[in-house]
C-alpha cells in the first residue's frame, strides 16, 4: 500500500513538473517588513480563460490557495491581453516568508512555478523605489536598483535576455550605471515594445519592475503657454490692424474735408435796397448764391461788368 501511494504521488510530481514551464516568473523576491510587492506570472496564451490563483506551501503537490488560507490584503489580477496575471500582496508581514506558486487551474493537472519571499524587518538586500514606472515613446526612463552587496549585478526583460553593462532590449539602448549603494538602469529611445515586466537583479535575488511607455505627447503646461502666446499673439495683431483701419479713415476724412473746402466755396451776394430805381430789374432784394469753383469763377467774371451798371445805380456787392 505504501508503494502505491508513493508511486502515485511520484506520477503526480512528475505530471506537474512537465507542466510548471507553462508559468513563469521570479525566483527570489525579498521585501521589507510592512510594505507591499508585486509579483507578476506569465502563462501561455492556452491558458488564457483559466482561473488564476496563488498557492503557498514549502511543495507545490500540497500548497494551499493563499485567498482562502491567509487572512491579508492580497489582490490577483489577470490582464490575459499581455497573458500575465499579477499577485499584489500589502503590509507583509514575517509571517508571509516562504514558497509561493504562480497557479493556473486546467481540467487535468493545474500548472504552477513557484518563487520564494523573504520578508526581512530592516531594510533588504535589494530594493527599488517604485515598482511601476511609467515613460514616453522616444524617451528614456531610469531605475535605481539599491542593493548593499557586491554580487554581480543585471537587468533582465521577463522570458527575455539580460544586459549586464550595456546593450538592447526591443530597439532600447540600456545602460548600467554604478551609484552609491546600489545601480541605476537607464533604458532611452524608448518604443511601445518595451511595455512589459523586467526586473533588477543582485545575485541570485531580483525585483520585478513594470515599465509602461506612452505615446508621446506634450504635457498641459507646454500646450497652456502656447495657448496663452497664440492668445497674445492674436490681441496683439487685432490691436494693429484696428489701428490701421483708423488712420487710413482718419486720413480719408481730412482728405474729404480739405476737398469739400476747396470745391464748395461758400458766397454770399447781397444788393441793398434801391428804392428810387424805377427798373422791376433791379427791385430791393437780398440773397444768396452757394456755387462751385466754376460758378464763383464765372461771377467774379461778371463782376467787372455789374460794376458798371451797380455804379450808375449806386448799388454795391460784398463777399
Amino acid at each position: 500500500m505504501m508503494m502505491t501511494e508513493l508511486f502515485l504521488l511520484m506520477l503526480f510530481i512528475t505530471g506537474k513538473l512537465s507542466v510548471t514551464q507553462a508559468v513563469f516568473t521570479v525566483d527570489n523576491v525579498p521585501v521589507q517588513q510592512g510594505k507591499s510587492i508585486v509579483i507578476p506570472c506569465l502563462y501561455n496564451a492556452e491558458y488564457i480563460n483559466h482561473p488564476k490563483y496563488l498557492c503557498f506551501g514549502r511543495t507545490w503537490a500540497f500548497c494551499k490557495d493563499v485567498m482562502q488560507t491567509k487572512h491579508r490584503m492580497l489582490s490577483i489580477s489577470d490582464d490575459q491581453t499581455q497573458q500575465i496575471f499579477t499577485v499584489t500582496m500589502k503590509n507583509v508581514t514575517t509571517s508571509d516568508a516562504g514558497q509561493y506558486w504562480c497557479s493556473v487551474k486546467t481540467p487535468g493537472l493545474d500548472v504552477k512555478t513557484s518563487f520564494q519571499l523573504k520578508v526581512k524587518k530592516a531594510t533588504p538586500e535589494l530594493y527599488v523605489d517604485d515598482q511601476m514606472v511609467t515613460g514616453y515613446e522616444g524617451g528614456h526612463v531610469v531605475i535605481s536598483c539599491h542593493h548593499q552587496t557586491k554580487k554581480p549585478i543585471a537587468w533582465c526583460k521577463m522570458t527575455g535576455t539580460c544586459v549586464k553593462t550595456t546593450g538592447t532590449m526591443s530597439g532600447a539602448l540600456v545602460q548600467l550605471s554604478s551609484m552609491d549603494g546600489g545601480f541605476t538602469v537607464t533604458m532611452s529611445k524608448l518604443t511601445m515594445n518595451n511595455t512589459g515586466w523586467y526586473w533588477c537583479s543582485a545575485g541570485d535575488e531580483q525585483i520585478p519592475v513594470h515599465i509602461t511607455v506612452q505615446r508621446s505627447t506634450p504635457n498641459w503646461e507646454s500646450r497652456s503657454s502656447f495657448a496663452w502666446l497664440i492668445f497674445l499673439g492674436s490681441l496683439l495683431a487685432l490691436a494693429c490692424m484696428a489701428l490701421n483701419v483708423f488712420r487710413q479713415q482718419k486720413q480719408k476724412c481730412e482728405m474729404f474735408s480739405v476737398s469739400r473746402r476747396s470745391e464748395s466755396p461758400y458766397v454770399s451776394m447781397k444788393k441793398p435796397n434801391i428804392q428810387q430805381h424805377e427798373d422791376k430789374d433791379f427791385e430791393a432784394q437780398d440773397y444768396e448764391i452757394m456755387s462751385s469753383p466754376v460758378q464763383s469763377l464765372e461771377v467774379q467774371g461778371k463782376k467787372a461788368e455789374g460794376n458798371e451798371s451797380l455804379k450808375r445805380d449806386g448799388g454795391h456787392i460784398t463777399y
